[in-house]
């Protein structure tokens, strides 16, 4: 009886639980139905009040709009942040492709500066010189009013007045003035383009030379390891500055240059000693600190300035602002600068034909060539002329009369200074010495000692001295010359990696050609050296790992010099 009466007592509570389950969820809805209506109700209220306070909302928002908008505004800066770093960021893309088309087209830029510089050298042909200007207009933005003193002189018996001189266009047009204004502008701009062009094209490219000349004495030769260089080595005292620097090597491909160094003379010389010399910590050559997580680096501004390796930024300077090309084009610029104070600088860019056409800049290269020789020559020749002035000055004078009235004579040897600065200047230049130039000693109790003087001194000055310069400039531009025909013969008529030249592949139709297109295609070679370099050397096969050695060591015995597949065949045949 108990366990019934319990059954049933749990059924009538689960029935109990049901039916308020039940009037809740009745409740439920009816809230939600008044809800929706009071919802209708609002919004039709809404829309009356809206039309009823249109004017009082655009004189006056509402308090909720206003939480709006301050609920909003760190979206704004957001997105304001976001649309600040796209235009930085496409900013930097269009700067990259500017620098990008000035590097393709440095050297149409040289070409249409020098075609301006033509232009500006044929406008200045209608200057001409006058002591009275003109007009004031032709003279104002001419740039060539400038008085120029000791022009000429109007001698009078009270004193001497100077004359103003005046350098005016000559035109009836009216259009050369402003023509050449806007060309000297141009120029100008041309000019720093040239130089913007030069950093982007040619800089990286010295920067790597000299970080692979360096890097190749210091793991090769041992450079200011094994030895040390000369005091007068401007540029390996200079070199020495970068060897510690963290950025070392920056441009050449070899960043493992200072471990191989470390790893070739720290056991003859002492591990600390080359670490400290290559500015290296043996802490962080461990394989266990190589593995440690590193901290994410702070982005920070000030981070960023601290980062930068000032020593590597110096020694970089240093080896731009010695390169001769770039050296050109700076003092390029500041001629052009100074054209607009005074037109005529611009005549010399002209010289810059000479620096464009290849053959007209070997001519320039015979004379530097041997320039060492040339100038020793010619300060032998300063020597020899200067004892001949001493001689003349002590026994000859009388014969350096060059004044035609006899009243007022023109002694040109009667100070040292004025007597050596006659015989370099007259003396050199005359064809039969300075006999030519000073009287004639016949009769003179010195003419014996005269015809001694004046032969010795043609037959030393004019014929040797002189022949030994004009020698020395005709033979290094022969050199020169024979030189790179000899170059152009090789690479036309030899195969770059064997040497074998064309008669023995030309016994067959295009032999050659076909010999150094597929078999030794200089390309391929190249392809595979670069293959080599960026491929890790724990991947190399047999044959990958000894050209790798051959090259570590700049041995070349690995090209087939000598030898190709058509000359085997033929050997195994016989």
């Amino acid at each position: 009886m108990k366990l019934h009466t319990a059954l049933i007592l749990g059924l009538l509570a689960c029935l109990l639980s049901g039916v308020a389950i039940a009037d809740e969820d009745i409740d439920e809805d009816n809230s939600k139905k008044d809800s929706i209506e009071l919802g209708e109700e609002d919004e039709d209220s809404d829309l009356d009040d809206s039309k009823d306070n249109e004017e009082e909302e655009e004189e006056e928002e509402p308090q909720p709009a206003k939480k709006a908008k301050r609920k909003k505004a760190p979206r704004e800066v957001e997105e304001e942040s976001g649309a600040g770093s796209e235009l930085w960021n496409e900013l930097e893309v269009q700067k990259n492709k500017f620098f990008n088309y000035l590097s393709r087209n440095f050297y149409n830029l040289r070409f249409l500066a020098l075609f301006v510089s033509f232009a500006i050298n044929f406008i200045l042909l209608f200057y001409k010189v006058s002591d009275t200007p003109f007009g004031e207009e032709e003279l104002e933005g001419s740039g060539f009013e400038d008085d120029l003193e000791g022009s000429a002189f109007e001698n009078s018996d009270e004193d001497e007045e100077q004359s103003i001189v005046h350098y005016i266009l000559e035109e009836s047009t009216g259009y050369m003035e402003p023509t050449l204004q806007i060309l000297s502008v141009m120029h100008t701009l041309i000019a720093f383009l040239c130089i913007i062009g030069y950093n982007c094209l040619k800089v990286p490219l010295v920067i790597f030379k000299r970080e692979k000349e360096l890097a190749r004495k210091l793991e090769f030769d041992g450079l200011y390891i094994t030895e040390q260089p000369e005091d007068d080595d401007i540029k390996g005292q200079w070199d020495r500055l970068v060897l510690n620097t963290p950025s070392f090597p920056s441009n050449y491909w070899d960043k493992f240059v200072k471990q191989k160094v470390l790893k070739k003379y720290g056991d003859i010389y002492g591990r600390e000693r080359i670490a400290e010399l290559l500015g290296m910590d043996l802490s962080s050559l461990d394989i266990s600190a190589q593995h440690e997580k590193k901290p994410e680096p702070d982005k920070s501004m000030l981070t960023w300035i601290t980062s930068i390796d000032l020593k590597y930024q110096m020694w970089k300077f240093g080896v731009v602002f010695t390169d001769n090309s770039f050296l050109y084009l700076v003092w390029y610029m500041v001629m052009s600068l100074l054209g607009h104070f005074n037109h005529f600088f611009f005549a010399a860019h002209l010289l810059d034909i000479a620096m464009g056409v290849k053959t007209l800049r070997t001519i320039l290269s015979s004379v530097t060539h041997n320039g060492k020789q040339l100038a020793m020559t010619v300060g032998l020749l300063a020597v020899v002329v200067y004892l001949y002035t001493v001689v003349a000055f002590n026994f000859f004078r009388k014969f350096y009369n060059k004044s035609e009235d006899e009243d007022e004579p023109d002694m040109k040897c009667d100070d040292m200074m004025t007597c050596y600065l006659f015989h370099m200047y007259v003396g050199v230049r005359a064809g039969g010495g300075i006999g030519d130039e000073i009287e004639d000693p016949a009769g003179d109790e010195y003419e014996l000692y005269r015809v001694v003087f004046d032969i010795t001194f043609f037959f030393f000055v004019i014929v040797i001295l002189l022949a030994i310069i004009q020698g020395l400039i005709i033979d290094a531009f022969g050199e020169l010359r024979d030189q790179q025909e000899q170059v152009k013969e090789d690479m036309e008529t030899k195969c770059f990696i064997c040497g074998i030249g064309s008669d023995y592949f030309d016994t067959t139709p295009h032999g050659f050609e076909t010999h150094t297109l597929e078999e030794h295609n200089l390309a391929n070679y190249m392809f595979f050296l670069m293959y080599l370099i960026n491929k890790d050397e724990t991947e190399h096969t047999g044959q990958e790992s000894y050209v790798w050695k051959m090259y570590q060591e700049r041995c070349w015995d690995f090209f087939p010099v000598g030898d190709c597949f058509r000359k085997q065949y033929e050997d195994q045949l016989s």
